[in-house]
């Protein structure tokens, strides 16, 4: 299952074996095989994004 979030700040989504996050034009790569830990990953930066689009709001 391939999971995306995108607003203002960034965005943030999982491909097979990564989750890769996106702000401006960097871009960081975690490679990740195992699925539960790959989507913690994903949350939390999820979680990130939305805090700091709140917090610029």
């Amino acid at each position: 299952m391939n999971c995306h979030y995108k607003n203002s700040i960034g965005e943030v989504w999982t491909a097979t074996g990564y989750v890769i996050f996106r702000v401006d034009t960097a871009i960081k790569l975690w490679q990740i095989q195992d699925n539960r830990h790959r989507l913690e990953i994903y949350q939390m930066v999820t979680l990130d994004l939305m805090a700091l689009e709140d917090a610029v709001y």
